[in-house]
């Protein structure tokens, strides 16, 4: 593993340090959610250009949530100073990385017991402890898009974005890296081929058809935290993104229903996520206030 590098305490100066090492950063509110685009890039707006967000040329460096990461340490500088306190995130795929990440407030640290049981303990690589007391592990992006939530309290991300430390998590803790100094190791570990799709799994000649199976670790209902709500209506497709949001906040309110969030952290960070992806306030408002009244379907579960 390289010598690593020694992350400083300061936002500016950590994203600023990041940057240096390549790491494409952006800006991340403190409710995890992105920043809206402007009025180009809004669906709902006169003036909207119809594009991709990853070829956005809008010009506005904060459009399009993570796809605004960028290692200019003129725009970073000025970013952080604007904002000294704003959280640092970095997209996964661009940054060629993908996270598995454990969440133990929804038994993820069992989950990865269970996986390491079925397939092996999971090869060695750059690891980051999260705020919640949680775990990153940072992995070479296999190149192709894998599930994004498999297990409970695990999720595989790869499309969607972390926060970096020294970020500030609900909670109050920060994320760092583990030992003495905060000393960041960028990862240089490939994606465990154990847990590559079925189809994509390498075979050697005469290898026999039989393969590992994750489908004997048991997966109950879909755990949701802020940031898998703001996740899933980041990834909304065009034309999706109102039913995206309906759906992530009726989520929200059963999750608060049973005490698993803060309704009024999620549905702040869900009207910065839906102004993200181009939505109209009345339609956010219009949208949540919908979810709110709807009746809580307690035997929900995801596919």
């Amino acid at each position: 593993m390289n010598d690593g590098t020694k992350i400083p305490k300061n936002h500016r100066d950590a994203a600023l340090a990041y940057a240096a090492l390549g790491i494409k950063v952006f800006r991340v509110r403190r409710s995890k959610a992105p920043y809206a685009n402007c009025a180009r890039c809004d669906m709902k707006s006169s003036i909207y250009i119809k594009h991709r967000p990853e070829e956005c040329q809008c010009g506005v460096a904060t459009c399009h949530g993570f796809h605004a990461a960028t290692t200019d340490t003129n725009l970073i500088h000025r970013w952080w100073t604007e904002e000294p306190d704003a959280n640092i995130g970095a997209p996964c795929k661009l940054n060629g990385w993908a996270v598995l990440d454990v969440d133990p407030r929804n038994d993820g640290h069992t989950s990865l017991c269970a996986l390491e049981q079925r397939v092996g303990v999971l090869p060695g690589t750059t690891m980051q402890i999260t705020g919640g007391d949680g775990l990153h592990m940072l992995y070479l992006s296999p190149g192709f898009d894998l599930p994004g939530e498999p297990f409970p309290g695990i999720d595989f991300k790869h499309n969607g974005y972390i926060l970096l430390a020294p970020s500030v998590h609900s909670s109050g803790c920060r994320y760092q890296w583990p030992g003495t100094g905060n000393v960041f190791h960028k990862p240089t570990t490939g994606w465990p081929s154990t847990l590559l799709p079925r189809k994509e799994k390498p075979r050697t000649p005469g290898q026999a058809r039989r393969q590992t199976s994750l489908s004997g670790i048991r997966r109950p209902g879909k755990h949701w935290t802020v940031e898998t709500l703001v996740q899933h209506v980041m990834d909304a497709g065009e034309g999706n993104r109102n039913a995206s949001l309906y759906f992530a906040a009726c989520r929200a309110n059963e999750s608060a229903d049973q005490g698993a969030l803060d309704l009024y952290e999620a549905e702040n960070a869900l009207v910065s996520a839906g102004q993200a992806v181009g939505l109209t306030d009345g339609e956010i408002l219009a949208t949540i206030q919908s979810a709110a009244r709807r009746p809580s379907d307690k035997t929900w579960v995801a596919a």
